[in-house]
C-alpha cells in the first residue's frame, strides 16, 4: 500500500484512503474498511478488506440491501438474503 490520504472512523469501525502508484507511475487509489474487535483471549484484533476505488459504489449498494434486509427482517416475507435484496431494491 501507498500513503495514507485520509481516514474515517465510527465506532470499531475505521475507512483508510490510500494514495498509490503503478509501477508505470500512474496514481490510484484504493480503500481498507476494517473492523477492530476483541478475540476469545480477549485480546484486540483487526479484520479487513481492500477496495478499488470504483469498488466503494457496490460496496455502498450492497450493504445498503443488507440495512434493508435487516429493516425488513421482521416482517417475516423473506427467505433468503436474495429475496429480501431484489424486494429492498
Amino acid at each position: 500500500m501507498g500513503e495514507v490520504e485520509q481516514q474515517f472512523n465510527v465506532g470499531l469501525v475505521r475507512c483508510t484512503v490510500w494514495k498509490n502508484k503503478s509501477r508505470d507511475g500512474d496514481e490510484f487509489r484504493t480503500v481498507s474498511l476494517s473492523k477492530s474487535y476483541k478475540n476469545k483471549d480477549d485480546e484486540w484484533q483487526n479484520t479487513s478488506v481492500s477496495l478499488s476505488e470504483d469498488d466503494v459504489d457496490r460496496a455502498l449498494e450492497v450493504l445498503k440491501n443488507v440495512k434493508n434486509y435487516f429493516e425488513n427482517e421482521s416482517l417475516g416475507d423473506f427467505t433468503n438474503a436474495s429475496e429480501a435484496a431484489e424486494k429492498a431494491t
